[in-house]
């Protein structure tokens, strides 16, 4: 079950800057996830691969320096080398890990900027509509060219974030954890 989106509707600069921060912190936390995921995938795939096939040739060389046929097992590891090499080039679950890596890396960026503009407000030096429309685009194409995250990881992230009626529960849950200290 997909998770509720709420509208965000800000009051002010701060407003904005933070909730397209905690926007970040959200996606980049999906991303960082997902990159686990795939990452993971990578591995339980192409281990019992390496297992299988391993096996099998060792079987298949036996079988020849003794003149006699393979056993049966041997072909049916064959087949189910042959499968697991063919779904890890399908899956790519390494190019995927490495995708998602780099849109987290893309978005912890994007979390910095975004902290420096707040700090920067916080300090009496307006942020500039410029600046508001860079970080705009920043974002924008961060999110076009960021791969989609699987819809179980991205619910998991949501329903972290579930409870925060607006902005405001958003800082106070990042001043709680230590992420983000943001002054009143």
């Amino acid at each position: 079950m997909a998770a509720e989106k709420r509208v965000f509707t800000p009051a002010a600069i701060d407003d904005l800057l933070v909730g397209w921060l905690i926007h970040s912190h959200k996606a980049r936390d999906r991303h960082d996830e997902a990159a686990r995921r795939y990452a993971w995938g990578q591995y339980a795939l192409g281990i019992p691969s390496l297992i299988v096939s391993t096996i099998v040739g060792t079987s298949v060389f036996a079988a020849l320096s003794s003149a006699t046929a393979p056993p049966f097992w041997v072909g049916l590891l064959s087949m189910v080398a042959a499968v697991l090499a063919a779904l890890q080039t399908f899956m790519d679950f390494g190019g995927r890990s490495d995708k998602h890596r780099a849109a987290a890396v893309k978005y912890k960026v994007s979390i910095r900027l975004l902290e420096e503009s707040l700090v920067q407000q916080q300090e009496g030096t307006p942020i500039t509509k410029d600046e508001v429309d860079d970080i705009r685009a920043s974002l924008d194409s961060l999110e076009e060219t960021a791969p989609v995250v699987m819809s179980g990881i991205y619910d998991r992230i949501e329903q972290r974030y579930k409870d925060l009626q607006n902005v405001s529960d958003a800082v106070d849950l990042y001043t709680q954890t230590g992420r983000l200290a943001v002054g009143s």
